[in-house]
């Protein structure tokens, strides 16, 4: 399924060829290659599943928390500035390329992708079941709340999994800060979303918020 549809909100600028050879995981590639974002245009034109978001009572929904030491300032601002190349980097996760709505341009591992932003728009690469599955899924960055410390991702369009997820900033009384991962997500076929979504997705945002941690640790 082509995921490509008009996002009228940014302005499409000049266009260029996406650099293939900059970019590691051959799941990403084919992502690239099924859905036709060769070129920066394709990317800019991306809409997300949010954009006809229904009710969370419409999604299933998964929550884990993750306990940091450090104070509610300290951690939001890791979060907003480690960059997805190092959030994304583990046994499951890999950071495919990134694009940024505000300046029209693509980042690739190597680049400074800047502090997290709305309309950015990551595809990265998952390992899943002992490397049996390798699968690219994308994702844009809808809401940055700095008042209330969180961030709102979904979904793109024509992925395996429909949705939008929270990562939720929650002083403790003993200065220690929670981080809230609230998923909803829904796709067509119950036993996924039931069965093997909970455990899989539990497992990869533990590595993305333990990626965190270590970034707060050095």
């Amino acid at each position: 399924m082509n995921v490509i549809s008009m996002a009228s909100t940014y302005p499409v600028l000049s266009d260029q060829s996406i650099d293939l050879s900059r970019i590691k995981q051959k799941a990403v590639i084919k992502y690239i290659h099924t859905n036709g974002l060769l070129h920066l245009n394709d990317f800019a034109r991306l809409s997300h599943s949010c954009s006809a978001e229904g009710e969370a009572k419409d999604y299933h929904r998964h929550v884990k928390v993750f306990e940091f030491k450090d104070c509610i300032e300290k951690v939001w601002e890791a979060y907003k500035t480690i960059g997805p190349a190092e959030t994304c980097k583990g046994s499951l996760l890999g950071f495919g390329l990134q694009y940024s709505r505000n300046n029209h341009k693509i980042t690739y591992h190597e680049d400074d992708h800047g502090e997290i932003e709305v309309g950015q728009i990551i595809i990265l690469n998952l390992r899943l079941l002992w490397n049996m599955i390798s699968l690219a899924v994308g994702h844009e960055i809808t809401e940055v709340n700095e008042t209330e410390k969180y961030i709102k991702m979904c979904y793109l369009e024509g992925g395996a999994s429909q949705g939008f997820q929270f990562i939720r900033l929650k002083q403790k009384e003993d200065r220690c800060t929670n981080v809230i991962h609230e998923t909803f997500y829904k796709s067509h076929s119950d036993f996924r979303d039931k069965r093997l979504y909970p455990f899989l997705h539990g497992q990869v945002i533990s590595e993305f918020h333990k990626n965190v941690l270590k970034k707060l640790a050095r």
